[in-house]
Order: structure tokens, then sequence, then C-alpha cells
């Protein structure tokens, strides 16, 4: 791929829409890079207003919103889909990703669906490239890592995954920074949805499902945004009879928003798939854009409970 980014003359970085520390954090890191060459970089994401949690990484305050006419290569970090991007490009376009469900639409793909994190794929780019990595980029990549594996708590996490977070702090990333930033900066109105969205939680399926539904007058009551909601999905899959964690979310504009959490024994990707999104086994979302959070919530639960019924039989025959 150097043999398509060295000559580039306009190089644009996207960060996808409602980016998180992952995708921003691959793309700061990239930015760091190519600062060296000294060729003319962009800093791209769609989404207007991105989360202030994100404001310690590197480069931050050059993230543009307009892409630019003049760019002759595109670098998309952690996009599973195209639509993802929230651009029309149909330049050369390189697609750094860690989603099995990603749609592989860069005219060159560099996917990883072993790597626990788009971060990690960088990471190793990097390296397989004699690539020196500096303090910004390390605390770019670090700070990508702990948000896709929520702190190091996830069970994919593996012997690869901590030798990457020792290099990456040996190389001057700040792990306090990161973790206060990430995991423990709260808005009272977040609080708040958390609160209100964990008393109405239901629990179904013996135990083993929490669904979270929330609407518009929920979010306003609150005062809080859609990003907030994530905090009462993962404190949800943390019950100790719950396998899955179910979000179903009303968007502003129409539509709904899927988060599903597994803690491994179901795929949340296989089943998101179906409804036209993705992600990987614990973790995967959608974007639904007609139904109401009533209607999506049953059509979704029914494909759970198939997902369980069958986990369950594969259980007993193993036994």
């Amino acid at each position: 791929m150097r043999e398509l980014i060295d000559p580039a003359k306009h190089i644009v970085l996207i960060a996808h829409e409602h980016p998180d520390a992952d995708s921003l954090g691959s793309a700061c890191a990239f930015y760091s890079y190519l600062l060296r060459s000294h060729t003319k970089v962009t800093l791209f994401c769609a989404t207007l207003s991105i989360d202030q949690n994100l404001s310690f990484l590197p480069w931050f305050d050059k993230i543009s919103h307009t892409f630019p006419e003049s760019a002759d290569l595109a670098i998309s970090f952690d996009c599973g889909s195209y639509e993802r991007l929230g651009i029309e490009y149909r330049g050369e376009l390189i697609n750094f990703d860690h989603h099995i469900s990603n749609e592989q639409y860069g005219t060159h793909n560099c996917i990883n669906p072993d790597a626990i994190s788009t971060t990690q794929v960088l990471y190793e780019w990097f390296v397989t490239n004699d690539i020196k990595i500096n303090g910004k980029m390390a605390n770019a990549l670090y700070a990508g890592l702990i948000d896709d594996t929520s702190c190091f708590s996830d069970p994919q996490c593996s012997p690869s995954t901590f030798m990457m977070a020792h290099s990456l702090v040996q190389l001057g990333a700040d792990h306090a920074q990161c973790v206060n930033a990430l995991f423990n900066s709260h808005s009272l109105a977040s609080l708040r949805l958390k609160s209100k969205m964990l008393g109405e939680m239901k629990i179904v399926h013996n135990g083993r499902v929490a669904v979270l539904e929330v609407d518009q007058a929920l979010l306003e009551s609150t005062g809080a945004v859609l990003r907030d909601c994530k905090a009462a999905v993962d404190k949800a899959l943390s019950l100790k009879t719950v396998e899955a964690a179910l979000l179903v979310a009303q968007l502003k504009h129409g539509g709904v928003k899927v988060s599903l959490r597994s803690n491994g024994i179901m795929n949340a990707a296989e089943i998101l798939q179906k409804f036209g999104g993705g992600g990987h086994r614990t973790r995967a979302g959608a974007r639904i854009k007609e139904g109401t959070c009533e209607s999506v919530s049953r059509d979704l639960m029914d494909s759970i409970k198939t997902a369980l019924e069958l986990t369950a039989r594969v259980n007993i025959a193993l036994a």
C-alpha cells in the first residue's frame, strides 16, 4: 500500500460517522505518520458534533467536515461499510478495518477480523513496514485499543492484545489519560439516562437477555444524546444470568439504532447482519431505516431466541 501512499499529493483520512476512539484514534495516528512526509493531508469526519471525550486525541482540532475535491487518495479506518464513510468518494481508497462483516468496498483492503481493534490492524501495519511509532501515535493507538476492549475486559483479549498495550505504553501512550477520558468522564445527563434505562430494562428468556428501549422523549427529558446509551447496555451485560443485551433506540429523524452485546455464547454480528448491520461476535450494531422501537425489538427478539435455542441444543449435544 505504500506504493499508493508515497506518491499521493493529497491524502484524506476518514473516521466513520459518529466516531469512537478506535476509528478516530486510528486516523489521528496515521495523520501523525503522514506529517513526516510533508504530504498534504486532511483529517475528515462527516459528523459535525463529535464526542468531546475524544478531544484528548492528537490532532483532534484538525478535523475537517468538508471533503476536499483535490484528494487523490482516501484512507478509511474502522468503517465496516461504505455508507459509514458519510461521503461519496469513488477514487483510490484504502480500507483499514477489523470487522468480519466489512463490505470490502476499498480499491485496496487491509482487513484483519482476528484483530480486536482497527488500531491493532494499524499497529501491526506500522511494525511490519518498520515505521517508527512516536508518542502521539502510541497514545492514539492505545485509545482505540482500550475503547474496543472495554479497558481489557472483552473476552476476546489475547496475549497479543497485552503485548501491544505494553509496547504502546513504552512508546509513550498515557494509560491514565486514555482511561479517564474514555471511561471516567461522564455528564450529569448521561448518568440520569443510565439510571432511567436500567430502571426500565426488561429481562426476558429466563434471564438470559436484557432489553433496553430508548425513545426521543427519554433523551430529551434527561438532556442526553444517543451515544450516552452505551454505558447502560454494557452494564446490563454484566448481570450474572444475562448472555446478551439489546438496545433499540429511536432516531431523531426516523428509523431505529440497534446495538447488541453478547458474552460470546451467541454471535451478535450474525444476528444483526440479517438486519443490514454487522460487527463482531461480542458486539454489533445496525441502523434500521423503517420501523418503531417496538416492532424492531420484536423482530430482533425472534432472531435472538432462535440463536439462544441453537446454542442450548449444541451445549446439550456436547454434554
